[in-house]
């Protein structure tokens, strides 16, 4: 093995740990060892920090499921900061993204939505920086999701509705549609039964009828064979109890 390495993510601590060994002992050396190690560094915490985001992402399933169980809502905020320190710290930017997504969903659920708000935008200010930019699709129905329930009612709703058909009607959507139909399909739906929920929250007067519709498209999606939209149908379902639809 050569005195020099460069880091990727194939490179196994073994080979990471062997080459600073014998770069330590040679005189002269000390800036290319400190050079190595923070590159394994970063590439280390770089899946440190996806593990916390999944850990976070479970915890919200769990708050999602029991809007009671106030300890997944306070570990899914430990996760999220624990990923933050890393991102921060190792300046992993790609991820910057992603956690202020989180953040932004943490203060939707405690209702701080002009909080969230500004996290939602600084998640979109981040987007390019992701791996997969595609994402900027959920982050704009997050943010109409939280500009409708800061009071911003006609703003959030039209917005929603922009949001909803660019899923359709932009290239970028149509090339998720056939990429991914899984993560589409839950993105979409998602600003539909959000916008519903957020309207009925502020109690403003709707169109039932519209509604119904809107409902009717996203559960004819929802049950094409070979997807498993059970996050997606159980919250389709409490929305449909909610309209008294049957």
């Amino acid at each position: 093995m050569q005195d020099k390495l460069l880091i990727t993510k194939s490179t196994s601590p073994e080979e990471i740990i062997k080459v600073i060994s014998k770069l330590r002992e040679q005189k002269g050396k000390e800036s290319e060892v400190l050079k190595v190690i923070n590159e394994a560094l970063s590439f280390g915490h770089e899946f440190v920090t996806n593990l916390f985001f999944e850990e976070a992402l479970t915890n919200q399933h769990l708050y999602m499921n029991d809007s009671k169980n106030k300890k997944a809502l306070l570990e899914m905020q430990k996760s999220i900061l624990k990923a933050g320190f890393y991102i921060n710290k190792y300046n992993l930017t790609k991820w910057q993204s992603r956690y202020f997504r989180f953040l932004g969903r943490i203060e939707d659920y405690k209702r701080n939505f002009t909080k969230a708000i500004s996290f939602y935008k600084k998640s979109i200010k981040y987007i390019s920086l992701d791996p997969e930019p595609f994402r900027t699709f959920e982050l704009k129905g997050f943010l109409a999701y939280a500009t409708l329930m800061s009071g911003q009612v006609e703003k959030g709703y039209k917005y929603s509705l922009k949001v909803y058909l660019e899923y359709e009607n932009t290239k970028s959507g149509k090339e998720l549609k056939k990429k991914d139909y899984f993560t589409w399909e839950v993105w979409r739906s998602g600003v539909a039964m959000r916008t519903i929920n957020a309207l009925l929250d502020k109690k403003v007067n709707f169109d039932l009828n519209k509604f119904k519709k809107w409902i009717e498209e996203v559960e004819k999606e929802l049950n094409i064979k070979g997807y498993d939209f059970s996050y997606r149908k159980a919250e389709l379902q409490e929305l449909k109890e909610k309209l008294k639809f049957n």
